[in-house]
């Protein structure tokens, strides 16, 4: 879609080649991996013996298997009938209920993204789609935008390096320096795309200040995976147990803020948390992004936040 959903009702039918595999994205970012951090309905031929696992027609993909499994299908036409209002996602195809859950009281889906896109992939096989319908719902999460995709209206550099908006997003390069967002912050889910060229080093600082040494804590941007420090890390406390180089990639990052409690996500997978942030994280204080490198550039984009 050319826009994000929060609660809302899609209608469609859809139509497998043969040995075809295929799934809806709802709510999913515009991140290399959207299917991660949203929720993707597999839609599948199911030609292999088993129907009974988190892979198959009517699942959350990886998560959750389909209340009842359907039989193998292909150069047929369904239909698929998705409701997402607030944490409930219920699913239906060709009427048959295949999905009716909460996403809070799940331990790995009340992590995903309660706004995103709506998407059907490439998987690499052909499939028909016909009669959608989407009714938008609206939304009832607070949601913070700190950036407006435009220009740097409510940010305010501390330090060096260049910092522009170029195609929607905020470029940092060839220096060492913090944007600050406007307002003070404590307890928090923050969420933003990030996309780093030339292996910089950079982060996203919470309960920060201005020119007020060791306030606050970072998490780490910083591609290699083999780095002390790698992406996701929070900083001098927790190493990331990122596993890939997300060069060249926007990856989403999401970050929770509890108290003392820090969990962090990269493209929907856990990836550090702790429960000891020290004293000098506590207070509340505002969110920056960090430059620190030279001849090297980050981008960060849909930068959102929620009050917890």
């Amino acid at each position: 879609t050319l826009r994000e959903y929060e609660d809302f009702r899609l209608q469609f039918e859809y139509r497998l080649a043969q040995w075809a595999e295929a799934a809806v994205y709802l709510r999913a970012p515009r991140s290399a991996r959207p299917g991660e951090a949203g929720l993707a309905i597999m839609l599948a031929h199911d030609f292999h013996g088993r129907r009974d696992t988190e892979f198959v027609t009517g699942a959350v993909r990886g998560v959750l298997k389909p209340a009842k499994p359907l039989p193998p299908s292909f150069h047929e036409w369904h239909s698929v009938d998705v409701t997402l209002g607030g944490d409930l996602l219920v699913v239906k195809i060709d009427g048959i209920e295949v999905q009716n859950t909460r996403l809070a009281a799940h331990p790995e889906l009340r992590h995903r993204l309660r706004k995103g896109y709506i998407g059907f992939p490439d998987l690499g096989h052909a499939y028909a789609l016909r009669n959608l319908r989407l009714e938008d719902r609206g939304g009832r999460t607070r949601l913070i935008e700190l950036f407006d995709g435009k220009t740097l209206s409510g940010w305010r550099l501390s330090g060096g390096g260049n910092w522009i908006v170029r195609n929607g997003a905020i470029e940092a390069s060839n220096g060492h320096g913090l944007l600050f967002a406007d307002g003070e912050f404590q307890d928090l889910e923050l969420t933003l795309l990030v996309r780093t060229h030339y292996h910089p080093n950079g982060g996203v600082r919470l309960r920060s200040a201005p020119g007020v040494g060791g306030r606050g804590f970072e998490v780490q941007v910083y591609s290699p995976p083999e780095a002390v420090y790698p992406t996701g890390s929070i900083y001098g406390q927790v190493r990331s147990r990122i596993t890939r180089d997300h060069e060249g990639e926007w990856i989403l990052m999401q970050i929770r803020l509890e108290g003392a409690r820090c969990l962090v996500r990269i493209d929907g997978e856990t990836v550090a948390e702790t429960g000891q942030l020290p004293e000098s994280a506590m207070p509340a204080g505002q969110i920056a992004l960090q430059m620190h490198s030279e001849d090297s550039s980050i981008e960060y984009r849909d930068i959102r936040l929620r009050p917890l």
